[in-house]
């Protein structure tokens, strides 16, 4: 008989693989949905698939072994293996982060009885999991681009709406259609008293959708806290930017800047 030491120790090495796993996947969206929303006619299409991995400058195709989380990293020192151009350290980051993420939620929610053992534990892992990818995708692509794509803004809100419906998360139904609602109509509102004022947009048309898809997870009573605590967050992420942004304008004088510049936007 299997002792319980060795399921906890098995199933969180599962959480752990499967969250760098996704964590690749996040490198994807997050590099390639915003050049889909931006691509025009005359450029060559792209998808979240097509065309496969490959380095963008040397434009060879990364193999399959060269794109395993975090180990590919590793072996291969940070760096292309055919033009040896620097793979930013951002990439790795992203797929370690989940892991871990993946693995604290399971430390945090199996009890005595293994969580995975049951469908309805397992299926308990899921809003913190989703939740967590979302919103990360959401701030890397914002941090990057100042955009909010609305697909990830409606999966968001979507994913809250059916974790809600099948009680997965601690509010009502009826308590996250209220919030949702509230929150889209409160942050219209600063949009339009803003624009009246100064004359022209203060918030994004994304800033809305994203406090209302966030509203249906918590509902409506929370939705003064929700405000606060994004506030308080946006104003950390812009002073974070604007240190980035000076950071990256300071001449470096190391002939490799511009191959590791453009590198900083390689296809995962």
């Amino acid at each position: 008989m299997v002792t319980e030491p060795i399921y906890y120790r098995v199933f969180f090495l599962i959480c752990l693989l499967t969250g760098m796993c996704a964590g690749s996947f996040m490198n994807v969206v997050i590099y390639r949905l915003p050049r889909i929303l931006f691509c025009t006619d005359g450029e060559t299409q792209i998808s979240l698939a097509w065309p496969p991995s490959h380095c963008p400058v040397c434009r060879s195709r990364i193999k399959f072994y060269d794109n395993i989380p975090v180990v590919s990293w590793l072996v291969l020192q940070g760096k292309c293996r055919n033009c040896r151009t620097r793979i930013p350290v951002v990439y790795p980051l992203t797929e370690v982060v989940p892991g871990l993420w993946f693995a604290g939620v399971y430390l945090c929610l199996a009890g005595p009885v293994n969580t995975l053992l049951t469908f309805s534990g397992a299926a308990g892992l899921l809003p913190p999991l989703t939740l967590f990818c979302l919103l990360y995708c959401i701030t890397v692509i914002d941090f990057r681009h100042y955009l909010i794509p609305d697909v990830l803004s409606l999966g968001l809100l979507w994913a809250g709406m059916v974790f809600s419906v099948f009680d997965l998360l601690p509010v009502a139904p009826f308590q996250s259609v209220a919030g949702c609602v509230l929150a889209y109509a409160l942050i219209r509102g600063v949009q339009r008293g803003y624009h009246a004022v100064r004359g022209y947009e203060g918030l994004g048309g994304g800033d809305a959708k994203l406090f209302a898809a966030a509203a249906v997870w918590v509902g409506v009573a929370q939705v003064p806290w929700l405000i606060l605590f994004s506030a308080v967050a946006g104003g950390m992420l812009y002073g974070i930017r604007r240190f980035y942004q000076r950071c990256i304008l300071v001449p470096s004088g190391r002939p490799e800047a511009g191959a590791e510049r453009e590198a900083d936007d390689a296809d995962p």
